[in-house]
């Protein structure tokens, strides 16, 4: 049964560690937005070192899965899927527990494959973030998917039941854990993969312990983004963080600030087991991924048989727009109008073609804040594009954005607070897109738009502006002399606006 715009799927994970749910509503063909998420730590395949799940683990996950159950059908979704990982796979009494928890539920879980597994994560990271080449790394409880990634495809999947829960159980007995239990634990590790060859090492990472980690790195930091997606750990960070949590026991964990309470006893396994993917493959940063399984099944189930996105940036713009009441073809003109002036005054900026889509996607993006409120609509339209479900961007890209859409009306961008974010020239980069998109919105400034044609040409030291229009065009020339103060300010250039008859 296909899925149609507005109808709302939910997913249950059913993880070794955890059973968390995602409530999705599809917006289009290539969007959907997050209405609700759930997370029980139900710890299903803690103490399986035989196999079987325990009596324990069973009963946390029925009362996880009648939880997220109750939630999910509480929005009558139009398609409920439940699906099982490596604690599933891997117990003889698994069939046992699924029985139960049809009767106690009426949901049927579906087991999935470690292939399968690998692909649904798969669709969620590449329909999320900028991987084109190179490899993505998948810890969850149980087990732990390598995947290698050539031109956005999936080309090899190593999958080994390395996950935290796993590695922690059968490789640490002592807490901290002993020198030689370590050093055991990066010895399976390493007996367990090889680098593809020809492969960049380029690494992505998706799954709870990964996000965790990235948050304590996020509060060291200091870093002045709450965006977890696309942050970029450092390999020093991961090793001195793999060193740092299992020095210490697990009370003393718990007490490190960003450390998860309900991880703090596997944590340490998690770092070490990333610390050392990230030797093997010759890897100096891991890249988070915000989404992955979860997301991958609402890809497939909106998506059907071509569930990858071909374009993650437009994709990622138009939900965004979408989600918060914009439709941005209604924004074409204004980009156009962008795009002609970029062009005319690229010999006075000397910008280039990445900074000319930025411009451009900002554009799109300008009226966003709109419905929450009309007079602090810039603020608010600044806040979305930094909170919002904006993917394909790095964190430099999205604080550019988010400054473009919040000053593109009046004032100089302030980045001061992304310094350890930015690069030395983006103050003026922002300057120069900002008084840019600023002229094409107030060339637009009625809706539908009564000028037909813009024109801009560079003339010496003047950027003349020739708007072909029928009908009276004083709104948008008044809107023009307000802003080309500032645009000459920056650009060094005088503004000549001239209004020519005509359809």
């Amino acid at each position: 049964m296909p899925v149609h715009p507005h109808d709302i799927i939910a997913v249950i994970d059913v993880g070794s560690n955890s059973v968390r749910l995602l409530v999705a509503r599809a917006l289009s063909h290539t969007a959907f937005e997050v209405i609700d998420e759930a997370r029980y730590s139900a710890r299903l395949g803690a103490g399986q070192a035989g196999g079987n799940l325990t009596p324990e683990g069973i009963d946390r996950g029925l009362r996880a899965l009648a939880i997220m159950t109750q939630l999910a059908e509480s929005y009558a979704p139009a398609r409920l899927l439940a699906v099982g990982t490596e604690a599933l796979r891997r117990a003889p009494n698994a069939d046992e527990f699924l029985e139960r928890v049809r009767e106690r539920t009426g949901v049927r879980i579906r087991v999935l494959s470690g292939f399968e597994e690998a692909h649904a994560g798969y669709i969620g990271v590449i329909n999320s973030t900028t991987l084109t080449d190179g490899y993505l790394l998948d810890l969850g409880g149980g087990s732990l998917e390598l995947m290698t990634i050539a031109g956005r495809q999936l080309r090899e999947v190593q999958s080994v039941p390395l996950g935290a829960i796993y590695s922690r159980e059968t490789y640490f007995h002592s807490d901290p854990p002993a020198p030689r239990e370590i050093r055991a634990l990066r010895k399976a590790v390493r007996r367990s993969f090889v680098p593809v060859a020809g492969a960049p090492p380029v690494l992505f990472g998706t799954g709870g312990a990964i996000r965790n980690l990235a948050r304590i790195v996020r509060i060291r930091r200091r870093y002045p983004l709450g965006r977890l997606h696309g942050l970029e750990l450092a390999r020093k960070e991961v090793r001195r963080l793999a060193r740092e949590l299992s020095a210490v026991p697990t009370e003393a964990r718990r007490r490190i600030p960003g450390v998860g309470s309900n991880r703090a006893d596997l944590l340490h396994a998690a770092a070490i087991v990333i610390d050392e993917v990230m030797d093997i493959l010759g890897a100096d940063a891991l890249t988070v991924s915000g989404q992955g399984l979860r997301e991958g099944l609402a890809w497939q189930a909106i998506r059907g048989e071509a569930p990858i996105l071909p374009d993650v940036r437009s994709a990622s713009l138009a939900g965004l727009a979408l989600a918060n009441g914009v439709d941005v073809t209604s924004a074409e003109p204004t980009v156009s109008a962008a795009a002609s002036l970029f062009d005319a005054a690229r010999p006075l900026h000397g910008l280039g073609d990445a900074d000319r889509q930025l411009l451009l996607d900002a554009a799109r993006l300008a009226g966003i804040g709109m419905h929450i409120d009309y007079y602090n609509r810039d603020r608010h339209a600044e806040y979305l594009v930094h909170s919002g479900d904006l993917h394909g961007y790095s964190h430099r890209e999205v604080v550019l954005l988010a400054a473009l859409v919040r000053w593109a009306d009046s004032g100089t961008p302030d980045l001061s607070p992304y310094r350890a974010i930015i690069q030395p020239d983006d103050t003026r980069r922002a300057a120069v897109l900002a008084s840019l998109l600023g002229l094409a919105r107030a060339i637009r400034r009625r809706s539908p738009s009564p000028i037909h044609d813009v024109h801009a040409v560079l003339e010496g030291t003047a950027l003349r502006l020739q708007l072909r229009a029928a009908a009276p065009i004083d709104a948008e020339l008044y809107e023009l002399e307000n802003r080309r103060r500032r645009f000459e300010a920056i650009l060094r250039c005088r503004l000549l606006v001239e209004h020519v008859p005509g359809s």
